[in-house]
C-alpha cells in the first residue's frame, strides 16, 4: 500500500491510498472518490 498527499496551496491536501488495484482519494472535509487503477488510467489518458 503506498499513501501520498496531492498538496497544494492552502490547505487544500488530498490523501491518495493505493492499495492493490484500488486508489481512494480524500479531501480535506472527508470527501472520498474510489477509483480503480483502469479508471485511474482512462482519466490520466484525457488528460493528456
Amino acid at each position: 500500500m503506498k499513501k501520498f498527499h496531492l498538496c497544494g496551496e492552502g490547505k487544500c491536501c488530498p490523501e491518495v491510498i493505493v492499495d492493490r488495484d484500488k486508489v481512494i482519494i480524500t479531501d480535506d472535509d472527508g470527501g472520498q472518490v474510489k477509483l480503480t487503477k483502469e479508471q485511474v488510467k482512462i482519466l490520466w489518458d484525457n488528460l493528456k
